[in-house]
């Protein structure tokens, strides 16, 4: 069988068509247009015309080690159809998985829930690279709401509010401790001694405990809507021993749990935080008000630092992020009416970013970020290049849903993601029209094809190859505005 690799730009995605007579790696062969091999004008002049037609090339004999490069530079769905393509083409996906040589550069993409044939429900996935959506079968264990994406992983709640990392992906797992090993809340079990409700008390690390304070009671699968706010990972758990940190009410509170343990950890040092990333062995949390607060997890105590005071008027959400260059970057979202239409009461997103000066403890704000994205949402925020992700917008900020608890509390609220312009305040669809359900707010997933060895709890594997080539669909869309 004949392939032809289409690559669109340094860097891009490549494209797998079965039939094609001819093939060129334009980076690597002479400079002849792409999706062709030419050969050099002298040469031509002392070939036969009969002779010049190239032979019909079959990419199955290719060696091991050049095919391995080759599937380096793919993204994540036509790595997965490759391995389809044949037993050589297999062997050499897996040498890649392997050894953990999987693609590096994957561009973000759009995790979402869809409808599948049938009216069952489905993962959705939009690809950036290729504009083009997927659809993949609903994972087996109950998925009822995501709080974080880092790593290629999700950290998703089930029907009695317990966590678990999920690669959507390869469909491995871990689960993580249960709701009752963490503080603030109180299992209340019926007669039979069954799990029915969970007790929430209110307190932090300043404010004591009160036995007779007012509590909340919530549902099994309630608790977690109305309680989870977001985690993050400090590594991918199937290549490295990886923490979970989960910011959570009441007041915006720290907990984490290392994968393995059988306890959630409270971190009673801090309140008010809405978003938190891990960076050269440290988690860095920021609150409403903008105070940023250290912490070191890999020792025998917690070690907390503050580095930033609150320096801002609290705001609804505040996000953050080490830039590539080198600044830390505090991006602040929210709604206002449109400016253009006041008598409409149409609200619309306005972003703003800003970066941090710490010898002057303030921030800067700045409306060019150059050749860099921004990912925020309720996956961990991201800085990207598009010199090594091309297909991506320069000086913008991809957003999804982040309203906490929104999308329950209202049914018909319809989920808001978009591409937003930093310099002319201007909003993108990702596609149109939107392909998600209201249901599961729409999250940023960079794909992630890594095994899961001994870490793997979940007693079984995740979604071989073929079930996973015989179930996507593909469906081309239309161009981003």
């Amino acid at each position: 069988m004949q392939f032809e690799l289409r690559k669109r730009g340094h860097g891009g995605a490549m494209d797998l068509k079965p039939g094609s007579k001819s093939s060129s790696f334009p980076d690597r062969i002479g400079a002849g247009r792409e999706g062709s091999i030419t050969s050099p004008p002298a040469l031509s002049l002392f070939i036969h015309p009969s002779t010049m037609e190239a032979p019909d090339r079959d990419w199955s004999e290719l060696p091991i080690d050049i095919l391995c490069d080759v599937l380096k530079l793919l993204e994540c769905p036509d790595l997965l159809r490759s391995a389809a393509v044949c037993s050589i083409w297999y062997k050499a996906y897996s040498t890649q998985r392997s050894i953990s040589a999987c693609p590096g550069h994957q561009t973000p993409c759009l995790l979402y829930c869809t409808e599948a044939a049938g009216g069952l429900k489905a993962l959705g996935m939009y690809s950036l690279s290729e504009q083009k959506a997927y659809t993949m079968p609903f994972p087996e264990h109950p998925i009822k709401n995501w709080f974080g994406s880092s790593h290629g992983w999700l950290v998703t709640m089930d029907d009695k509010s317990d966590l678990m990392l999920l690669n959507p992906i390869t469909g491995n797992t871990n689960v993580l401790p249960p709701v009752t090993t963490m503080e603030h809340v109180k299992p209340i079990l019926n007669g039979g001694e069954v799990l029915e409700k969970y007790e929430v008390f209110y307190y932090d690390g300043e404010l004591p405990r009160v036995v007779d304070e007012d509590t909340s009671i919530f549902s099994l699968e309630e608790y977690g809507h109305m309680v989870y706010l977001k985690a993050t990972l400090s590594c991918d758990p199937s290549v490295g021993a990886c923490i979970v940190m989960l910011i959570h009410q009441p007041y915006g509170q720290l907990s984490f749990v290392k994968v393995g343990d059988t306890r959630w950890n409270w971190l009673n040092m801090g309140i008010n935080y809405t978003d938190c990333i891990y960076h050269d062995g440290w988690f860095y949390a920021v609150t409403h008000g903008g105070a940023i607060d250290a912490y070191n997890l890999n020792g025998p105590s917690v070690i907390q630092k503050r580095f930033l005071r609150r320096i801002i008027r609290t705001v609804s959400k505040c996000h953050i992020v080490q830039a590539e260059w080198g600044d830390v970057l505090q991006i602040i979202r929210k709604e206002i009416l449109d400016p253009e239409r006041p008598d409409s009461h149409t609200w619309i997103p306005e972003i703003k970013v800003y970066r941090v000066d710490f010898d002057k403890e303030k921030c800067v704000s700045i409306t060019d970020i150059g050749d860099y994205v921004l990912f925020i949402g309720s996956s961990t925020t991201s800085c990207l290049s598009v010199k090594d992700y091309p297909d991506l917008m320069p000086n913008h900020v991809y957003f999804t849903d982040d309203d906490d608890g929104a999308h329950i509390l209202e049914k018909d609220y319809p989920p808001k993601v978009g591409i937003y312009n930093i310099k002319n305040n201007t909003t993108v669809n990702v596609v149109h029209p939107e392909l998600w359900m209201n249901w599961l707010p729409p999250i940023w997933l960079t794909p992630s094809l890594e095994k899961t060895g001994s870490q793997d709890n979940n007693g079984g594997g995740g979604n071989s190859i073929a079930v996973i080539n015989n179930q996507l669909e593909t469906t081309e869309l239309a161009s981003i505005n």
